[in-house]
């Protein structure tokens, strides 16, 4: 039997979740101050800079093995998933160091993590940081004092293997043949827009993410799969420069799954994918680029998918009708008074959206739209208030 088998690791799993953190999708500096405090002796846990707002940035280190992987997470502050798959390994790493595989990574690798790259915007759960700035674009400028850190942390340890922990929205399904959300999206990142791939370190990012892949999809559901993200260059993105400069770079995307919109399914295949990319690095060490080719086999993920589709539905505007489909997506709204999040559903596109697929879809053949005020048409960016009989 394999030292890491991953359905056993499945199945096992509820047993090593840290169930201590609250399974909301909001994970706010506030709650990282306090899980941390569960770690201090098994983990070196170190400040490492300040946020704009004076926040302090942690650093987590765990491991004495000579492979160095480093690791971030929430450098969008709404993107929670990756923060709560790694405190789960953590968490299993402390209550079960006897175990092999537990053993091996520790004795094989030395994975420096911070939880939390933009403190300021996780507490309020936004994506940007406290003066605006995408921390995924300021790789060349570095004006932001956190993505300064992540670059200085990088830079001072040399890693071997770097992993970009985010969350992807709900709009990307893996092909466009038929309903198939992207649980999960993988990117190895381009360094240039001629997307070379005869970089030593790009090939080694392909070859780990393709053992990835080639894992989670034995666990996989029945709905669902796992997707590649675009591979265009983004001049001022953090992962291609980063790769750019001879560091092999693991896009991690934690995607959706139907009834979850808090992202707790998710938040499992999260954390297994990661602890699969830990054991093939362990184990495989001077061959990480091995199978690379078979990275572009993943199927793309497509921008085809909305929350919901009312199909079919009669509108009418002044004596004329008409029959059209209408599209709407979830928006979050985080209430920062009440630290609390809602969902708000609103019209994203009207018209013919028969290549477009949702998470749920309504089939109304000739039912006619009314809308507020007796209003027979609806208009992007309406609420979800309307009725259809």
């Amino acid at each position: 039997m394999s030292l890491f088998d991953i359905k056993s690791i499945f199945h096992s799993y509820e047993s090593f979740k840290d169930k201590s953190i609250n399974p909301s999708k909001i994970f706010r500096y506030c709650n990282l101050l306090e899980i941390i405090e569960k770690y201090k002796n098994t983990c070196s846990i170190t400040p490492i800079g300040l946020s704009v707002e004076k926040r302090k940035i942690f650093k987590i280190e765990w491991g004495i093995g000579k492979i160095k992987v480093f690791i971030w997470s929430q450098m969008h502050g709404n993107e929670t998933t990756g923060t709560k798959s790694m405190f789960d390994i953590l968490y299993f790493f402390s209550k079960q160091k006897d175990h092999d595989l537990v053993q091996f990574f520790i004795k094989n690798l030395t994975i420096l993590y911070i939880p939390m790259l933009n403190p300021d915007g996780s507490e309020i759960f936004q994506r940007r940081n406290a003066i605006n700035i995408d921390l995924n674009r300021d790789a060349i400028r570095l004006q932001s004092p956190e993505i300064q850190v992540l670059f200085q942390e990088i830079h001072k340890h040399k890693p071997h293997i770097l992993f970009n922990l985010h969350d992807q929205r709900s709009i990307y399904n893996v092909g466009n043949k038929y309903f198939n959300p992207a649980i999960l999206s993988f990117l190895s990142p381009s360094v240039s827009v001629e997307k070379n791939i005869d970089l030593i370190q790009r090939k080694k990012s392909m070859g780990i993410i393709h053992f990835i892949t080639k894992e989670i999809q034995k666990i996989l559901p029945h709905v669902g799969s796992v997707g590649r993200f675009s591979d265009d260059f983004y001049p001022t993105a953090t992962g291609d420069n980063l790769q750019k400069l001879g560091y092999p770079c693991i896009l991690l995307e934690a995607g959706n799954y139907p009834k979850d919109s808090q992202k707790e399914k998710i938040r499992k295949y999260n954390t297994l994918s990661i602890l699969a990319g830990f054991y093939f690095i362990s184990s495989q060490k001077e061959n990480l680029e091995k199978d690379y080719k078979f990275y572009f086999s993943i199927p793309e993920n497509k921008n085809v998918l909305l929350d919901k589709i009312y199909r079919k539905v009669q509108i009418q505007k002044g004596d004329d009708k008409f029959i059209i489909d209408i599209g709407l997506m979830s928006f979050e709204e985080f209430d920062v008074d009440r630290k609390n999040l809602s969902f708000i559903s609103k019209i994203v596109d009207i018209g013919d959206l028969s290549n477009f697929f949702a998470y749920e879809e309504f089939i109304v053949p000739g039912f006619l739209f009314h809308g507020k005020n007796g209003k027979r048409y609806p208009t992007i960016g309406d609420v979800e208030s309307f009725q259809i009989f």
